[in-house]
């Protein structure tokens, strides 16, 4: 007599599944320091508060006729747009924790549900991306294309 083993089902990702994996990483990716025994809304936050700072900062040394000047002008516009992304990306994390409204998210990313299937196994193959030295395009990259698709929860 032969046994056979019953293959366990393999459970499907559906499209919370995906985009709420992918907000994890690119938090985590946001924040290298993030430590385990604080959660990674603190970490977030901390990252979010240095972008504030920094903004904050070069803003008092914008002057287009120096230098120096628009270099702080630059960093003032670089600073301002990555807090602005990492907050849309810990507002959205905060949205999607609440695992109630899979259905709805499930229902409000049908019409992006093919992006996020593409974003999804381009992350999925992330160990061709750190061999190619391509982790932090990657991931500003994903950071653009997600954005977006997280400004719609407010």
């Amino acid at each position: 007599m032969f046994f056979q083993l019953k293959e366990a089902p393999k459970k499907t990702l559906d499209t919370y599944d995906k985009i709420s994996e992918l907000v994890r990483a690119i938090l985590d990716f946001e924040c290298p320091d993030h430590r385990a025994n604080h959660h990674i809304l603190y970490s977030a936050n901390s990252k979010l508060e240095s972008y504030r700072e920094a903004r904050d900062f070069y803003r008092r040394f914008d002057n287009p006729s120096t230098s120096i000047g628009q270099f702080s002008r630059d960093a003032y516009q670089l600073a301002n747009q990555k807090y602005n992304q990492l907050y849309t990306i810990i507002r959205g994390y905060m949205h999607l924790s609440d695992e109630k409204q899979r259905e709805h998210f499930n229902h409000h990313f049908r019409f992006s549900k093919e992006k996020i299937d593409a974003m999804y196994t381009l992350f999925s193959n992330k160990e061709l991306h750190k061999q190619l030295q391509l982790e932090a395009a990657f991931y500003q990259c994903l950071k653009e294309d997600i954005t977006p698709l997280l400004t719609q929860f407010e």
